[in-house]
């Protein structure tokens, strides 16, 4: 049902129904109105016991003749600073408060109403032309849905990643420190555990996506082929990563670490040298760099106790 303004011509109807001791429901059922709208309403003028209608006529009227009042001062001096401060494309917000200061005070609905109605040719230097900007709620969650929309899950990669089928396929993820500012970002192939690790000096996806791709380039492009991030904002330049690396990129869903079992347990063992505790302003290239090549020699139980590096380098045997 689409509900309407409580108008005048309800407020004889109220009245009688709340001196007949009618509930809010029934009353607004009968008119046709929102039953919080109608709470409000009843609450503003009055409350059940007080409730006139020849009142609530009046402090309509009042509040109508206030405000035609207030635009009429916007005149002569005042619509010049107005004017001037529009132009400087500040809201109606700020120049009421600049105006409350210098004890001149007109409230920011007036100025909103005196653009509307005198000076729309005004409204153009507004944040919002439309008037009154008000943040709608919601937004950040349809900005992020649509964003969510544009990435491949990891229920969309081959069969033969999920079950480790070939050497190529990486997952990502960023750990920190301390300070939270710097951060490892580390990659692992899924199939032999084979780990990629930087430093990342600030919390940067253009920045991660360069770093990203001067290792990947380090490696053969038929032993890079995907690639699963976290839905961190770090990894949100990952459309150009695609490009220049020839990868394909997919996202965990939020909150399932489990999707990335191989690059959380990597991470684990990546914490056995940079426990969260640690100042990781301090880790320099070469001390991370070793850390790296010690985990990558190192033999694996699921590997038959071989180490990952041997099994993400080994050559594949050719017929001759």
């Amino acid at each position: 049902m689409a509900y309407t303004h409580i108008g005048k011509d309800d407020y004889p109807c109220i009245a009688r129904m709340l001196r007949a001791s009618h509930s809010l429901s029934e009353i607004a059922r009968t008119i046709g109105k929102d039953k919080s709208s109608l709470g409000r309403h009843v609450k503003e003028y009055g409350g059940r016991e007080g409730y006139d209608t020849r009142e609530v006529r009046r402090r309509k009227h009042m509040t109508r003749v206030d405000a035609m009042d207030g635009i009429r001062r916007v005149r002569g001096v005042l619509l010049r600073f107005i004017t001037k401060e529009l132009k400087l494309h500040k809201s109606p917000e700020q120049i009421a408060g600049i105006l409350a200061r210098k004890k001149k005070p007109i409230a920011a609905s007036t100025i909103y109403r005196y653009l509307t109605e005198r000076a729309p040719h005004l409204k153009k230097y507004l944040r919002s032309q439309k008037g009154k900007y008000r943040r709608r709620r919601g937004t950040k969650i349809r900005e992020k849905i649509r964003e969510q929309a544009t990435k491949r899950r990891i229920d969309e990669r081959p069969k033969v990643v999920q079950r480790r089928g070939r050497i190529g396929d990486f997952e990502g993820d960023t750990l920190m420190g301390r300070d939270k500012r710097v951060r490892i970002v580390s990659l692992v192939d899924r199939k032999s555990g084979y780990l990629v690790a930087f430093l990342l000096p600030k919390m940067n996806a253009e920045l991660l996506t360069k770093l990203a791709i001067k290792q990947f380039r380090r490696i053969p492009r038929k032993k890079r082929r995907t690639i699963t991030f976290v839905n961190g904002t770090e990894f949100s330049d990952w459309e150009r990563l695609e490009k220049k690396s020839g990868m394909t990129v997919y996202f965990a869903y939020p909150y399932h670490a489990w999707e990335r079992g191989t690059n959380e347990n990597t991470n684990g063992l990546l914490r056995q040298y940079f426990p969260k505790t640690y100042d990781f302003n301090l880790i320099t290239s070469a001390e991370l760099a070793t850390v790296v090549l010690r985990l990558n020699n190192r033999e694996r139980k699921r590997l038959g106790f071989v180490s990952p590096r041997r099994v993400f380098w080994r050559k594949r045997k050719s017929c001759s």
